[in-house]
């Protein structure tokens, strides 16, 4: 993990593709509101897939809370928008098919 991230400190601010084809930066994203950033390994890993699920039917409570979700995987875009539409999340879900964050962040392996 770089050493520049910390607790109450600032994520690097990524510009990825959404499942949208739209390019977004996590700023943007994130506004003024905290937010719940998950990095996913990807529509096929059953525990992703399952916590999704779980973080979907929280989605209500979260968002009085003002509070935002954006989910990074490894997918494609079209992967990534099947797997935004199979859990029911209405969040947005951005491509690191590069794995360019992984990288960046020292993050050894997005499995177990």
């Amino acid at each position: 993990m770089r050493a520049d991230i910390v607790p109450g400190g600032t994520v690097p601010n990524y510009e990825l593709t959404d499942h949208a084809k739209t390019r977004r930066r996590l700023s943007d994203l994130q506004g003024n509101d905290p937010m719940i950033l998950v990095l996913s390994r990807g529509h096929y890993c059953p525990k992703d897939h399952q916590q999704h699920l779980e973080l979907a039917a929280w989605q209500p409570q979260i968002a009085v809370a003002y509070t935002r979700i954006v989910t990074i995987s490894t997918d494609n875009i079209v992967e990534s928008r099947e797997f935004r539409a199979s859990v029911g999340a209405n969040w947005t879900f951005l491509s690191d098919a590069g794995r360019k964050v992984q990288k960046d962040l020292d993050i050894q392996e997005y499995t177990d």
